[in-house]
């Protein structure tokens, strides 16, 4: 029954810092009396017992006890706790065992409060970040002062030449994107939803790895390189001839496709083919678009045919996903799209079976032969 009211108490930890945060006095705790009353005499002078052992006295620090009348048929005519009161701090730190870490606590304020004043709210929203991240703290501040008093327009957030290793940044950027909107709001806009946003900083590019099928093109146009890691930048600026774009959803298969001329092969990087928008030679080029058979492959291949209508899924109809039936694995996540607008009947018809059964097909479990005979027959 005790432990009730010292969880009860626990849960007023975190209020508690906030409070020491925000230089608030503290306020007396008022918990209110355990309905269950214990069943037999046994069990009341235990309970009794063990609260007067955290009842404060003259010599010792703890709770005060007011009691209340009780009877019942098992023990008769007994008193009971109506409330248990926390008047002081001291109390409240003496009952949780928390005076160590509460003046450790307020130690490690005082030095951020010196630091940055107006990083007062944002420590009070998560108190629990400053002991949490005592060992950091001196690093993040380094990185925030110099952030505050630079201009880092334009560079890479490798790039930055602060007192730390950069790879520090990376791993904190929500963190110290928090305290510089906190501690200079004039400057770092509340809108801004990334460190390299509120920065200006440049973000890191997002390559997509092409295989040029076509000799020749490759010979013409990148001195031979049968290989190469592009953006979406370069994508919607060049301008040549491409008569067909192979995107693949696994980059192993970049190297099934058989060579063709005037064709690309691009690793489309899953839900990161949304980004491959707005280029001018996929209206015109031919497209065909490889992925798993799964929820996520037929939601990327519905996305986009968003942007180009005409692309062509291979290996996504149900004619593939039967004659493959002794591979199909069930997933544990259960498919929660239905219709996909985009999708042609085949295509809807296979995920419909997936559907039904919970499963996927990855790409590798398609048998090869299967694969080589479908690639020649499109090459045909």
């Amino acid at each position: 029954m005790i432990r009730v009211f010292q969880q009860q108490l626990e849960r007023w930890y975190k209020a508690y810092l906030e409070a020491v945060i925000m230089d608030r006095p503290f306020s007396v705790i008022v918990l209110r009396g355990e309905k269950n009353k214990p069943r037999s005499t046994a069990d009341l002078q235990k309970a009794v017992f063990m609260f007067q052992q955290h009842e404060k006295n003259g010599q010792r620090r703890g709770w005060k006890i007011e009691w209340i009348d009780w009877s019942s048929r098992i023990v008769g005519k007994q008193k009971w706790i109506s409330r248990v009161i926390v008047e002081t701090e001291e109390d409240f730190l003496y009952l949780l065992q928390k005076e160590k870490e509460s003046a450790e606590f307020k130690d490690q304020l005082q030095v951020l409060l010196k630091w940055q004043p107006g990083i007062r709210n944002f420590l009070a929203q998560n108190p629990g970040r400053i002991l949490n991240l005592k060992g950091v703290w001196n690093d993040l501040q380094k990185v925030v002062d110099y952030l505050l008093a630079h201009d880092v327009t334009g560079r890479y957030i490798r790039n930055i030449p602060v007192p730390v290793h950069t790879k520090f940044i990376e791993g904190y950027k929500p963190l110290i994107l928090s305290m510089l909107k906190a501690i200079a709001p004039h400057r770092f806009n509340s809108a801004a939803s990334s460190l390299e946003q509120a920065l200006g900083l440049k973000s890191k590019p997002l390559l997509y790895m092409v295989r040029w099928l076509d000799k020749d093109m490759a010979g013409q146009l990148m001195h031979g390189m049968e290989f190469t890691g592009v953006t979406v930048d370069w994508l919607q600026q060049i301008s040549w001839t491409i008569d067909e774009v192979w995107l693949v959803e696994n980059e192993t298969n970049l190297y099934l496709i058989p060579p063709r001329k005037n064709a690309i092969a691009l690793f489309s990087r899953g839900y990161a083919m949304s980004q491959l928008k707005d280029i001018a030679f996929f209206n015109k080029a031919k497209i065909y678009y490889w992925g798993d058979l799964d929820e996520d492959g037929y939601k990327m291949l519905n996305g986009i045919r968003a942007w180009y209508p005409h692309v062509i899924s291979i290996f996504m109809d149900e004619h593939t996903l039967v004659s493959h039936a002794v591979e199909l694995v069930t997933q544990d996540a259960i498919y929660r799209t239905g219709l996909l607008p985009f999708l042609t009947h085949e295509e809807q018809a296979a995920l419909n079976i997936l559907m039904h059964r919970n499963g996927r097909l990855e790409q590798e479990r398609i048998r090869q032969d299967y694969i080589i005979k479908k690639l020649t027959m499109i090459a045909g």
